[in-house]
C-alpha cells in the first residue's frame, strides 16, 4: 500500500470509491525514482511510457542501474543527462548508454578530462542520440512532463561541482528539483536570478554537502520533501550534520537513501505519495559524531584533554563559521565558540574535499 503523502479529503475518496472512479492513485502516471547507489546519485522519471534518466551512479552501481530500468519496462531513453564528470554520478551513463537506445543526452558544457571522460563520449556516439550542451533556458517536453535546465548560471566557476547542470521537472502542478553538486557559489546566483527555483520535491545538492543547500537557496526553493542520495557509512560524512539542521530547520519530510534504499515518488500532477514513508532521520553520515562536547573537550574552561587526541574519539576540530580545521590540542579550539565547533572523524582530504581549509597556526 502507497503512503499517502498529501492525503485526498476523505469525503471525495469515499466518493470515488462509491461510484467505481479509479482513484488517480492507483494510475500513476508520474513517478520519480531515487536510485539506491550508495555514495553516488541516479534519478529515473516516468511519464506516460516516456523515460528520462538524470545520473546514473558511479562503476560500482552501473549494472544495477540498467537492470533496474530494465525492470522498469524501459526500453527507450527520451533523455539522459549527466550533471557533471564525476565518476559518482557518469560512470552509470556509459553502461545505459551501451544498453539503451537513447534519443538526446545533455552534457554540461565544460569539457571534463580523463578515460572515464573518454569513455562517455565513446559511448554517446555508439549510441547514436542527439548530443547537446544546455544552457538555462532550455526547455524538453517529454511527454507530459517539462524538463527545465535552469543552471549553471555562469562558467567560470572555480569548481566543477558548482558547473553542474541545475534541472526543474514539471508534472503538471508538481516540481522536481535537481542540482548535481552544485555549491554555494552556484547557489547563490540561482538565489539571485529570476529562474523558478520553487519545487514541491528537492534531490539535496551534493549528497547534503556542508558547502551546499544553504538557508537563502532552501527558502527559494520552499521544498515539502527533500531526498538525500548517499551511500550507508560513506568516508565523507554525507549528510553533513550542518545541512540536515538546514533542512530540519525549514520543515520538509525526510527521504535517504542510505536509510531506506531506492525511494519512489508519484504523481498526478496535484498530489504527491511515495512507495514508504519519510523516515525523517536528521542524523549525520558516517565520520561526523556531534555538535556537542564530547567527552575529554571541557568547554566551559576552554582546555583540552590529553584523550582528545585519541584517534578513536574524533581527528580534527571544524569551526563552521571560518570553514577551517585543526588539531584537537590546536590553541584556536579553545577559543572557538561552541556553536561553530564540528568535531570529526574525516580525513584531511575529505575535509579538504567539504571545502575547508587547514589552520594555519596548527598545520593539521
Amino acid at each position: 500500500m502507497f503512503w499517502i503523502i498529501r492525503k485526498l479529503y476523505a469525503a471525495a475518496f469515499f466518493l470515488l470509491l462509491m461510484t467505481g472512479i479509479t482513484s488517480a492513485y492507483a494510475a500513476e502516471p508520474f513517478a520519480c525514482h531515487i536510485l539506491d547507489v550508495g555514495q553516488g546519485q541516479s534519478v529515473l522519471f516516468e511519464t506516460d511510457s516516456h523515460s528520462i534518466l538524470i545520473d546514473g551512479g558511479g562503476r560500482n552501481t552501473s549494472s544495477y542501474v540498467v537492470g533496474y530500468l530494465k525492470q522498469q519496462g524501459v526500453e527507450t531513453l527520451d533523455c539522459v543527462a549527466v550533471t557533471h564528470y564525476e565518476e559518482d554520478h557518469m560512470s552509470g551513463v556509459i553502461g545505459v548508454l551501451s544498453a539503451f537506445p537513447c534519443k538526446v543526452l545533455l552534457l554540461p558544457s565544460y569539457a571534463g578530462t580523463g578515460e572515464l571522460y573518454q569513455s562517455l563520449a565513446v559511448a554517446a556516439l555508439s549510441n547514436g542520440c542527439d548530443i547537446l550542451h544546455p544552457a538555462p533556458s532550455f526547455e524538453l517536453t517529454i511527454g507530459e512532463a517539462l524538463v527545465n535546465v535552469i543552471g549553471p548560471l555562469r562558467a567560470d566557476y572555480s569548481s566543477d561541482n558548482d558547473r553542474s547542470l541545475c534541472f526543474k521537472v514539471s508534472f503538471g502542478n508538481t516540481g522536481y528539483l535537481m542540482c548535481g553538486d552544485a555549491q554555494c557559489d552556484s547557489e547563490m546566483d540561482l538565489v539571485n536570478s529570476a529562474e523558478d527555483l520553487f519545487a514541491d520535491v528537492y534531490i539535496v545538492n551534493h549528497h547534503g554537502s556542508s558547502t551546499s543547500s544553504n538557508d537563502a537557496f532552501l527558502d527559494r526553493v520552499s521544498p515539502v520533501y527533500a531526498v538525500i542520495s548517499c551511500g550507508k557509512d560513506n568516508g565523507y560524512g554525507h549528510p553533513s550534520m550542518e545541512t540536515m539542521q538546514r533542512l530540519q530547520n525549514h520543515n520538509v519530510s525526510m527521504f535517504r537513501t542510505d536509510r531506506q534504499g531506492t525511494v519512489i515518488l508519484y504523481s498526478d500532477g496535484e498530489e504527491i505519495w511515495s512507495d514508504q514513508e519519510p523516515c525523517d532521520d536528521w542524523s549525520a553520515g558516517g565520520g561526523i559524531l556531534s555538535l556537542t562536547t564530547p567527552e575529554g573537550l571541557d568547554a566551559a574552561e576552554g582546555t583540552v584533554r590529553s584523550q582528545t587526541n585519541d584517534p578513536e574519539t574524533f581527528q580534527y576540530v571544524c569551526n563552521t563559521n571560518t570553514r577551517k580545521f585543526h588539531d584537537p590540542g590546536c590553541n584556536s579550539v579553545a577559543q572557538m565558540k561552541e556553536e561553530n565547533r564540528l568535531y570529526t572523524n574525516l580525513t584531511r582530504e575529505e575535509l579538504l574535499a567539504e571545502g575547508y581549509e587547514p589552520c594555519g597556526n596548527c598545520r593539521p
